[in-house]
């Protein structure tokens, strides 16, 4: 039985490394494989989370994650990772990395893995299917197979491989999902000053979506001249992006002190500025703020940066902006180094238990091709080997 994987993704991998006893063939466009996977979590290889729910990831299709990361959880990959001698250590936010923190350790360890079950052939590119035939055409030759799986990942890091030429010629064939991404940064109506570019702070975003609270995270974010990124921006940025993609209105606040309430942090500053009667309260906020943002602190808070008498009035004013310092958030800023892609195959065409096509004979979808995407923090690698083992578990049934 001949089984053929179009891609050489982080999916295309665990599936081959699932897959023994196999006649396998990889078809890859890239000089090598697992580009993307170098690429992921600043090249540390987030992989996992400790803390893994359903909510983490996003689909059209209601519970179709479900079957798979049960039947392949993040403790299974854990084990599967110490199987494959990879030693790995995880962050007080659950994020899971090789101990290495290095993304080749993982893709060199896979690999090794996968080449003792498939052949991969580099530098060719698929140009049609001929899913009738079970024929895939290529531009340096055409190959017939008897179960095909197709692992070419969505729109994301278009540099990597993925720049959405398989769902071209899938949408002739079963039904796709729009598509749009995620992971990424965003611009903003109402930017900071060029001052505070690149200015990081550690606080807390909240997301309203038509002025409705959807989630939070707290952790570093980073103003940009163009709008807002940085990790607690990623953890939110798919719900953005939907909710960008179906025209909604997005607002985000961000809580400076959200270790403090509005009375708590009101009392140090009025302390703060009796103790220091004769400085401007520019200068007074020096030690609280970060001192590239306390102009335009100041400026959305409408008080004088050189008032030397700081009222209760300006205080209260200035506790209500470092409490809630809102954005309202108008594109994608960075579609080229998008992490995830949203959309794909539309999951209702796919059988949950197995990643099987229910429009195309014997074909299989792994990984990010699928109507499915996962938050920041390890979510999409763990849905990429979840769908693999689901795929490569209900093809070891046919050879039974």
């Amino acid at each position: 039985m001949k089984i053929f994987v179009i891609g050489a993704g982080v999916s295309s991998l665990a599936f081959c490394s699932f897959l023994d006893k196999n006649d396998i063939t990889v078809l890859e466009s890239n000089q090598f494989s697992g580009r993307k996977l170098l690429a992921t979590g600043n090249g540390r290889c987030n992989f996992t989370n400790i803390n893994m729910d359903y909510k983490n990831f996003y689909s059209n299709e209601k519970d179709f994650v479900n079957y798979s990361l049960d039947s392949f959880s993040n403790k299974d990959l854990l084990e599967y990772f110490e199987y494959l001698g990879i030693e790995w250590i995880n962050f007080p936010s659950g994020r899971c990395y090789p101990k290495t923190q290095s993304s080749k350790t993982v893709r060199d360890s896979l690999l090794m893995k996968a080449e003792e079950n498939a052949k991969f052939i580099y530098n060719i590119k698929v140009v049609d299917i001929d899913f009738k035939k079970k024929l895939i055409i290529t531009d340096k030759k055409s190959f017939k197979y008897d179960i095909l799986v197709i692992a070419s990942g969505g729109l994301s890091l278009k540099n990597s491989g993925s720049d959405g030429s398989i769902l071209k010629i899938l949408k002739k064939h079963t039904k796709l999902i729009d598509q749009t991404f995620g992971i990424t940064n965003f611009k903003t109506e109402n930017p900071l000053s060029k001052t505070a570019k690149g200015c990081k702070v550690f606080a807390k975003a909240s997301l309203f979506v038509d002025d409705k609270f959807q989630k939070s995270s707290t952790d570093d974010i980073i103003f940009q001249s163009y709008g807002l990124t940085g990790t607690a921006i990623l953890d939110l940025s798919n719900i953005i992006s939907l909710a960008l993609k179906d025209k909604r209105k997005i607002r985000l606040d961000i809580d400076f002190y959200p270790e403090y309430k509005k009375k708590g942090l009101f009392d140090i500053l009025e302390k703060k500025a009796q103790r220091f009667p004769k400085r401007a309260i520019k200068n007074l906020l020096i030690g609280n703020i970060d001192q590239k943002l306390i102009i335009d602190i100041l400026k959305r808070a409408k008080i004088n940066e050189d008032s030397v008498k700081i009222s209760k009035n300006d205080l209260e004013k200035l506790v209500k902006i470092l409490k809630k310092f809102s954005f309202n958030i108008v594109d994608i800023h960075d579609k080229n180094n998008a992490q995830v892609t949203l959309g794909g195959v539309a999951c209702d065409r796919i059988y949950k238990n197995s990643m099987k096509s229910k429009d195309m004979a014997d074909t299989y979808f792994i990984g990010e091709i699928m109507d499915v995407a996962g938050d920041c923090g390890g979510y999409n690698i763990q849905w990429a080997f979840s769908s693999a083992k689901a795929a490569s578990d209900d093809i070891r049934r046919l050879n039974v």
